[in-house]
């Protein structure tokens, strides 16, 4: 219920066009309950006109709507331009329009997670997630999106790398990884993983003759195994260990680290 004094039609009109929806205005009845004020409750029909608006990542939201240049938040995108998936917006980095991929900030949410999970994607976009490897593929199967690492030790160090080029292959390729073009300041520990197909504690893809998603109870782009392993487990303290969330060449120790994240823009 909303209150506001006549013509009501005009506020509710520029209400909805702050929707995604196009409404094309027919007419009004107004209903008097007060000397004062008037209870708009059905008052208004409209017609809807057109498609939904939809945006296939964060660059295209803040594309359409620069207001939202700052505005850091869970926003709704459509990798597919059908399906619908929550993700959080980096609007702020580097000049904004990160759609974030990947986000751990404590260990409230498990990461050792199966193959299926990893395909459709898991967690809270405003804590911790995994976008899922069919949106990946998706969002980047086009080869033209960077890739930005931000990373936080438990000291509160920051450091970011980035790729110029990356994209991940479809499901037939096991989500084969593709990444090129280092800069930044944490050093290239993603390199290691070029051309590998993701490994889960279920589906082993890596060269180990173990599993190493199993053994370090994670999921990644495994080789043998890794210099990088973000969806690691999380730990409570800088401790220095192959089993928890890491990024080799920060430092050239694997060191727990307390915050990351993975979120992707295209370059054009």
């Amino acid at each position: 219920m909303e209150f506001f004094s006549v013509p009501g039609a005009g506020k509710f009109t520029k209400l909805l066009k702050g929707t995604h929806w196009n409404w094309k205005h027919l007419n009004t009845v107004i209903r008097p309950h007060g000397p004062v004020s008037l209870d708009v409750d059905v008052i208004s029909k409209f017609r809807l006109h057109g498609k939904l608006k939809v945006y296939r990542d964060c660059s295209e939201i803040l594309k359409n709507n620069p207001s939202n240049k700052g505005k850091d938040a869970v926003y709704t995108i459509y990798p597919d331009l059908k399906n619908k998936k929550l993700v959080y917006c980096d609007m702020t980095t580097d000049g904004g329009g990160w759609t974030v991929v990947q986000k751990r900030r404590d260990g409230t949410t498990n990461f050792y997670n199966t193959r299926s999970q990893y395909k459709i994607g898991f967690g809270d976009p405003n804590k911790n997630y995994w976008i899922g490897n069919d949106a990946l593929y998706l969002l980047t199967k086009s080869g033209n999106q960077i890739l930005r690492v931000d990373l936080q030790k438990f000291n509160g160090q920051k450091a970011y790398a980035k790729y110029s080029r990356f994209s991940v292959g479809d499901e037939s390729s096991q989500y084969r990884l593709s990444v090129s073009g280092y800069s930044g300041t944490a050093g290239d520990s993603l390199l290691y993983h070029k051309g590998m197909k993701f490994s889960t504690k279920d589906q082993d893809n890596d060269k180990n003759r173990g599993s190493c998603a199993r053994y370090h109870k994670g999921a990644w782009w495994y080789n043998t195994c890794f210099h990088s392993n973000l969806n690691g487990q999380y730990a409570k303290s800088a401790v220095v260990s192959d089993k928890y969330l890491s990024w080799y060449h920060l430092g050239n120790k694997l060191e727990a680290l307390r915050r990351t994240s993975m979120m992707i823009r295209p370059s054009k």
